[in-house]
């Protein structure tokens, strides 16, 4: 037994009743269904047959809707105008995808403040941002447009096909204001907390070592093993971290961010890089203004240093 027993055995009676109310011509709906007139008006009265209740009244140049002509159509109306609109989605093509691969933390303040502007040049497609979990991937098998390395490994990229150099890392330790009532000076690096992104303390090592500080290291060490969770023990004052300043480039200019008096700008042996697997023109175009953004950055960085007087005499450009 049907779970319909109530509809009629001809649902095209009902598609030519719905025109019909619509449009409240027999005309009219014939020409859209695309069929003779008196089609239409066989089709009707069937379908009036068969439901047992009059659903049009016929006048000499127009027609009206029964109380039951009326409330046929609104269902029809509403549930035809549901089937549309779902139909509608199916044949919608899929945007195409851009998918950038980064590393996260280039991902995180980089990028993302930058997705508008991916978005708002490039509608047609889906931006996708992926964080790199490895730090040396093995190139062939990355399935994406963008891959960003941030990589100790140089050898293993330079001179490579497919690969752009992005930039150096610019070390240099970084607190918040909320940290100090005073400006903190290079010596006080020594006695502060020092927030640590790797177990290894590796970026405060080397950039203590490079800075010849003298005396003993008496801050105590906190590890968020995360560059971004450092940084925000950072910002809310719980100690110092040494970071990439291009990183934190926005919390330098507003000054939510300082660095101590008479500062000395490091390389650490970390480099950026871009890989292309497959070259194409959108992600051609992301590459150059990967590197153009970067290059503005480094340019805002060094105004930066002129303006606190930090030294760039280390660093190699």
């Amino acid at each position: 037994m049907s779970p319909y027993s109530h509809l009629p055995y001809s649902h095209n009676a009902l598609k030519v009743f719905e025109a019909v109310a619509r449009l409240m011509s027999f005309t009219k709906a014939a020409d859209e269904l695309n069929v003779t007139q008196s089609a239409v008006s066989r089709q009707i009265k069937q379908l009036e047959q068969e439901l047992s209740s009059p659903l049009l009244i016929r006048k000499h140049r127009a027609i009206e809707l029964t109380q039951s002509g009326k409330d046929l159509y609104e269902v029809l109306r509403q549930n035809y105008h549901n089937l549309d609109a779902l139909i509608g989605q199916w044949k919608v093509p899929a945007k195409k995808r851009i998918v950038i691969k980064s590393a996260l933390s280039f991902a995180t303040r980089v990028l993302m403040p930058n997705v508008a502007l991916l978005n708002e040049k490039y509608p047609e497609h889906e931006i996708v941002i992926i964080p790199a979990i490895d730090e040396d991937p093995q190139l062939e098998s990355e399935d994406c447009d963008l891959l960003i390395i941030n990589s100790c490994k140089r050898s293993r990229y330079q001179n490579r096909a497919g690969i752009s150099v992005l930039r150096e890392e610019y070390m240099a330790p970084v607190y918040a204001e909320s940290l100090s009532d005073k400006s903190i000076k290079i010596e006080d690096l020594l006695t502060l907390p020092h927030l640590h992104a790797t177990l290894d303390h590796q970026d405060w090592k080397l950039w203590l070592s490079n800075a010849k500080l003298k005396g003993k290291k008496q801050g105590r060490d906190t590890v968020f093993y995360s560059l971004d969770l450092a940084l925000s023990a950072c910002l809310s004052g719980q100690g110092v971290t040494v970071t990439d300043l291009l990183l934190v480039l926005p919390e330098l200019k507003r000054q939510f961010l300082k660095c101590p008096e008479n500062i000395t700008l490091q390389h650490s042996e970390w480099q950026y890089f871009c890989y292309q697997r497959n070259p194409n023109p959108i992600a051609n175009e992301i590459l150059e203004w990967l590197v153009a953004q970067t290059q503005s950055d480094v340019t805002q960085l060094m105004s930066l240093c002129d303006k606190f007087g930090w030294s760039i005499e280390e660093v190699n450009f």
